[in-house]
């Protein structure tokens, strides 16, 4: 691939997607389509008597179907362009069927061009580029099928524009498109990320594998009513079915489609996942079917994180997060799916990746303890209230309930050991360069900013806590809140007066 020619590329003119792209652009549509009609097609399929009558009809409607987004499809194709206006310094791309719409990004917002190749871009040889702002909830715009030449190209004039200096991907110059031409300086086999599937994610899988039931349940639902099957026959049979066995068979079941569940998802995510220095950034690749390439700019990173649990700890294993500016929300959730993700590596490939990130390796200096409330409150609120609760409703309300009275003595135990963990572990680490929040229960994790990335910070006590000399600190950054709870509110004065400074006196950026 010729550099010269790249770099040249002239996006000042109105420029449309690839034409092989089409396959692409047409798929997506009828997918989207098939989603939003199976479900009353397949209620009409059932209900309906003449099957054959009904067949004819279905037959005709989908070759429709396919005639009318094919139509549709090559008419987006159409109107669908993008170009450079580098007078206005603005990306703009224009698209529309019936209502035309045009989207103007300005280039000093630009804070990430990822490329990325699902599995029909790559049989197609066509790539999807992404364009992700500071200061927006979703990615800013999505342009779903150009080729190589014009993805890479486009990734360095937008970046260039938005007074970022890149060197050219160099996960693009192979002849392949995907393959990374220096060596690694990280590269996960398929053995390190079992054991990443096996001992992380619990929650996520239980989500998605609770989400996937309750679908089949609805599912189920659905089809009985159709065939006019009695319910209450079935609710019946299930409920005469049940022992303490079988419930125990249910949960262990259920724990190991859990575990298949995570360990699928982590092979699909971060299969070949690889990790490769180049000039001021680390270009990060993985993926099975969908593969996403990510170009790490330290100068952009405005909060990093890593965990490890029991099991992580055996492995020698760590998960680390690396979040960008994103739109200012207190949302975990939200804030997770714009991190970075780098999970399975050692120690040692952790202290190397802080190290290229901060260009120093983050100690902890003094640290900041939580006041004996912080735990009293968590007993109040998680074993008190609720076993008073259980209490009278088994005593005064359901005598029913009395025969699991002794189930309290193993939630106090279990819940009280968790708190003990929580409050144990619920640490701030501030040292002249870096402020390490601590925290959780099964996963410890360590959360790293830099004094002058803060965007904002709080500091409050609550009336009754003045004798008390305790209080309650926000540090809010363009990546999320790190908050710190029940510590010395002395102390968190004198540390805030310090970062105000910090904030105040340095000549670095945030962003």
């Amino acid at each position: 691939m010729n550099k010269e020619n790249i770099t040249q590329r002239d996006f000042s003119i109105p420029q449309k997607q690839s034409a092989s792209g089409i396959i692409v652009l047409f798929v997506n549509n009828l997918q989207k389509t098939i989603r939003a009609i199976f479900i009353p097609i397949l209620l009409i399929i059932i209900r309906s008597k003449d099957s054959g009558y009904l067949a004819g009809i279905i037959i005709t409607g989908s070759i429709l179907l396919l005639l009318v987004l094919a139509i549709v499809t090559y008419i987006r194709y159409q109107k669908f362009t993008f170009f450079l206006d580098e007078e206005k310094q603005e990306f703009v791309i224009n698209d529309g069927v019936f209502n035309k719409s045009t989207l103007s990004i300005q280039l000093s917002k630009i804070q990430q061009v990822n490329i990325n190749q699902s599995l029909l871009q790559q049989v197609v040889g066509v790539y999807s580029l992404e364009i992700d702002t500071a200061g927006t909830e979703k990615k800013e715009a999505n342009i779903k099928a150009i080729d190589q030449v014009t993805a890479i190209a486009l990734k360095q004039k937008l970046l260039n524009a938005a007074s970022t200096h890149e060197g050219i991907p160099q996960e693009f110059e192979s002849s392949g498109g995907t393959d990374l031409v220096t060596a690694p300086f990280l590269n996960l086999s398929v053995s390190t990320l079992l054991k990443v599937g096996i001992t992380t994610n619990y929650g996520a899988s239980f989500v998605l594998l609770g989400g996937f039931v309750l679908g089949l349940i609805q599912l189920f639902k659905d089809y009985t009513s159709a065939f006019k099957i009695e319910n209450s026959r079935i609710d019946q049979v299930l409920s005469s079915g049940f022992s303490f066995f079988s419930i125990g068979v249910l949960i262990l079941l259920a724990l190991l489609l859990v575990l298949a569940t995570n360990v699928i998802r982590t092979l699909i995510k971060y299969f070949n996942f690889q990790i490769v220095r180049q000039k001021n950034a680390l270009a990060i690749s993985s993926g099975l079917f969908t593969r996403k390439n990510v170009l790490l700019r330290p100068n952009k990173v405005q909060l990093s994180a890593y965990s490890q649990n029991f099991f992580q700890k055996r492995f020698n294993l760590l998960n680390i997060k690396i979040k960008q500016a994103t739109y200012e929300t207190a949302d975990k959730e939200e804030n997770k799916k714009t991190a970075i993700e780098i999970p399975g590596c050692d120690a040692n490939e952790r202290d190397e990746i802080l190290r290229m990130i901060y260009h120093q390796l983050p100690l902890a200096g003094i640290s900041l303890l939580p006041n004996y409330r912080f735990i009293f409150l968590q007993i109040m609120l998680w074993i008190v209230i609720p076993a008073l609760v259980f209490l009278s409703l088994s005593l005064v309300f359901y005598p029913s309930l009395r025969q699991y009275l002794t189930l309290i003595i193993p939630y106090i135990i279990v819940v009280s050991t968790m708190l003990y963990f929580e409050f144990k572990r619920h640490r701030l680490y501030v040292n002249e360069d870096f402020i390490i929040k601590r925290s959780g229960i099964w996963d410890v994790e360590h959360e790293i900013i830099e004094p002058h990335k803060i965007q904002a910070i709080t500091a409050k006590q609550y009336f009754w806590h003045k004798k008390a000399d305790v209080g309650h600190l926000i540090l809010h950054t363009a990546a999320g809140l790190i908050h710190f709870k029940y510590g010395n509110y002395t102390k968190i004065n004198r540390m805030v007066n310090f970062w105000t400074y910090k904030i105040e006196s340095t000549k670095k950026d945030w962003n």
